[in-house]
């Protein structure tokens, strides 16, 4: 039986190990959701805007982001709650599920209305009956919210991982094959509908929970309290993008809306699905600690320190990398998309730097630190583009970038005064692997200018992603040598 001490991460000798949630089975698992939401995402991205071109691409954008974020709603309002949560019977959770399968019917009815501001906006008359076939799947996704949050809360990433796997891969083979029948921006909707349909039934099956009907005004309200004030948090972080995307459209046209989510995909899809699987590893593993201060702050410190290490390197890869693949590709006409997707990877390094502590907020029972940064970035940004009005990708993303900066101080105050720490203490374990994987970045991007000429696409991505290797790889290494005790814990197996 583990004594409380090493529940706490004392190790024997004094030494700190790494933190508990990086368990083999619970990092594999959540590794191996990331890994294949990544590479479908980038597979499809690549391939189906080879094929559907900016403006088809730039139209099913649009009317896929409504849904991703009645999505992302409709499964935040319950999961995280659950997750948090010090006790959750049966009974509760399956009066909390009916309520959530109503919540994704609403949603549908969502996506549907917004339809016709899209087509207002588009001038395609296809849209209603694109957002006909994305409204479907939302009751589907409220029941696999609940069901997730559930998962989550054991340790189940396993089926996690699965929902990523089949459901994603399903989505992704269909929205290819539709683009190579020459189905056009309809490949991209098919793609989203089959994913989302996919992932929900995978995870309801999977979980083999199917609660009688049940209604229980008390759970829900209980978990609202809680799920609410997420929720909408969540609904600000990834709406922002869906209105910068809207309005964008409006100010600069398809193309210009096309590049600029190429970018977004290239760079912040990654970043996205990164952050999905930290945070389900984070929340459960913090929130064991919520009532002790002293013993959430060192596992938040614990978890930047060990998270690091590994995603620092990522952020420099994708820096030097993002350029040279784009233009090997999808070709030259790409290239404004990959000079916009340099900036996001600075500003996913930033991100990553503050997550945990943000994590830890949210563990400690306060999310509207979150949601306060979240609503001043989206006013900041609605402010800035009709303001400035940016005409080419690279300053739609500086705007998106400003904005997101201009309220990070405030968010590492405010979770600096939850949980008892100087602000610097949020952020110094991870200072040192950021600090050596941008050493390797500078050195990798400069260089162009000791090739001289225009080399290949193919031998600059080689020869950059080997100057950073040779650069970030020692340091890291000697990082992890130089922390103490075993990369992952010694005791139990998640699954």
């Amino acid at each position: 039986m583990r004594s409380k001490g090493a529940a706490l991460g004392g190790g024997p000798g004094g030494k700190a190990p790494w933190p508990c949630f990086l368990l083999p089975a619970a990092v594999g698992w959540s590794a191996a959701e990331a890994a294949a939401a990544a590479i479908f995402s980038f597979a499809s991205a690549f391939f189906v805007a080879r094929l559907v071109g900016p403006v088809a691409l730039g139209i099913g954008a649009a009317v896929v982001s409504v849904h991703v974020l009645l999505w992302v709603g409709v499964t935040a309002l319950f999961a995280d709650a659950i997750v948090q949560r010090a006790e959750l019977e049966d009974a509760a959770a399956a009066g909390v599920f009916w309520a959530s399968v109503l919540v994704g019917g609403l949603a549908g009815v969502a996506q549907l209305l917004a339809a016709w501001p899209l087509m207002w906006v588009f001038g395609d008359s296809r849209l209603p009956m694109m957002a006909l076939v994305l409204a479907v799947p939302l009751p589907l996704v409220g029941a696999a919210g609940v069901v997730q949050g559930r998962l989550t809360r054991k340790r189940g990433y396993r089926l996690l991982a699965c929902r990523a796997l089949l459901g994603q891969g399903a989505g992704t083979a269909v929205g290819c094959l539709a683009a190579l029948g020459g189905a056009g921006v309809w490949a991209v909707v098919a793609q989203q509908a089959v994913t989302s349909t996919a992932g929900a039934l995978v995870l309801l099956a999977g979980a083999g929970w199917w609660p009688r009907p049940r209604w229980d005004p008390g759970a829900v309200r209980a978990l609202l309290r809680m799920g609410g004030p997420l929720t909408v948090s969540t609904l600000v972080l990834h709406g922002r993008y869906r209105v910068f995307l809207l309005l964008l459209g409006g100010a600069a046209g398809a193309r210009t809306l096309g590049e600029v989510h190429m970018a977004f995909r290239l760079i912040d899809a990654l970043r996205e699905l990164v952050s999905t699987a930290l945070w389900r590893l984070l929340l459960p593993a913090l929130s064991e600690h919520r009532a002790e201060p002293a013993a959430l702050r060192a596992a938040m410190e614990r978890a930047l320190a060990a998270s690091g290490l590994a995603l620092f390197p990522l952020c420099a890869a994708m820096a030097v990398a993002v350029g040279p693949a784009t233009r090997l590709l999808l070709g030259a006409a790409w290239a404004p998309a990959a000079g916009a997707a340099l900036p996001l990877v600075g500003l996913a390094a930033w991100q990553f730097l503050g997550f945990p502590a943000g994590a830890a907020t949210v563990a400690r029972g306060v999310p509207w630190v979150a949601l306060r940064a979240n609503l001043a970035s989206l006013g900041l940004l609605v402010a800035g583009v009709l303001v400035v009005r940016p005409a080419g990708p690279l300053g739609a993303v500086g705007l998106w970038s400003a904005a997101q900066l201009a309220t990070a101080p405030y968010a590492l105050a405010a979770s600096a005064r939850v949980l008892g720490a100087p602000v610097w203490h949020l952020v110094r374990a991870g200072v040192p692997a950021l600090m050596v994987a941008a050493g390797g970045c500078v050195l990798a991007l400069g260089l162009p200018a000791l090739a001289g000429g225009d080399p290949a696409p193919g031998w600059m991505l080689g020869s950059r992603l080997a100057l950073a290797a040779a650069v970030v790889g020692p340091g890291i290494w000697a990082l992890a040598r130089a922390a103490r005790g075993p990369m992952v814990h010694p005791e139990g197996v998640v699954g």
